[in-house]
């Protein structure tokens, strides 16, 4: 999720594949969800990339069993926290519910998780098309070519059947990402030097997010590696689009939120 502001710009690390995969989703979603909702045919081309690409990571067929574990985690884990009075914005029963019954939807026969998008001639040709660079002109695709040319709302109407077909897989994954960033605030962190570690002792829970942010006005890029024993940051700086990343060896204030839940 980008939710950088005029004062802070925020990066966000996975520490393990699951998380990584929805990550990505998310990213997918949110793409196709914005152009959608604009006007002009290279918009449309952006949300259709998008949609393939979501494709593409849903035929991978681990997706679905890899969310309903999530889901499955994280029910016990919010009913845990509700159970024992953690903060007030962990583990609500609100939460709880919710948890449960996407995570009942996700499981069953008929949950919207993509279907239509397999089942699209379209769709179908144009992926067909994406491993040819500059695959989808029009002299290409001429049917791809015909769709774009057709008025907005007809367009609009076949990305939302598009977009609707992963309705279900939509809300479990925004879901899931929503709770995970919510269940930890921001500390302030200093990286001495341009450098930051930490070691994540065996009986702490895992932590399955990192999220980052500096001032908009610092220009400093992190630099981030980990998994669930050990997580390093390492500074750069970056003058211009012509010169290499260069570390910086002075102290670098950012804010830092471990998400564990």
């Amino acid at each position: 999720m980008n939710d950088n502001s005029d004062s802070w710009v925020t990066y966000e690390h996975p520490l393990n594949e699951r998380m990584r995969t929805l990550l990505r989703l998310e990213f997918l979603i949110e793409t196709a969800g914005t152009a959608m909702q604009r006007r002009d045919s290279i918009d449309s081309r952006t949300a259709v990339e998008a949609f393939i690409h979501t494709l593409q990571l849903l035929d991978r067929g681990e997706v679905r069993s890899e969310v309903i574990k999530e889901l499955d985690r994280l029910s016990s884990n919010l009913s845990r926290l509700s159970s024992t009075g953690g903060a007030p914005e962990q583990g609500t029963s609100a939460d709880v519910d919710e948890c449960r019954r996407l995570l009942r939807r996700v499981g069953e026969p008929d949950a919207a998780l993509g279907g239509v998008l397999r089942e699209d001639e379209l769709l179908a040709l144009i992926s067909q098309r994406f491993g040819v660079g500059a695959g989808t002109c029009s002299f290409d695709l001429p049917s791809y070519h015909r769709w774009l040319s057709r008025p907005y709302e007809q367009r609009l109407a076949d990305m939302q059947r598009w977009y609707d077909s992963f309705a279900d897989l939509r809300a479990a994954v925004l879901f899931a990402l929503r709770v995970q960033r919510e269940a930890q605030p921001f500390s302030s962190e200093i990286a001495e030097k341009g450098a930051w570690q930490r070691r994540t002792p065996y009986d702490e829970a895992q932590i399955q997010m990192l999220r980052l942010r500096v001032t908009c006005s610092d220009t400093v890029i992190p630099e981030i590696s980990g998994n669930r024993h050990l997580i390093t940051i390492r500074f750069l700086r970056q003058p211009d689009t012509m010169t290499r990343p260069q570390a910086v060896h002075d102290n670098i204030n950012f804010q830092l939120a471990l998400c564990s839940l």
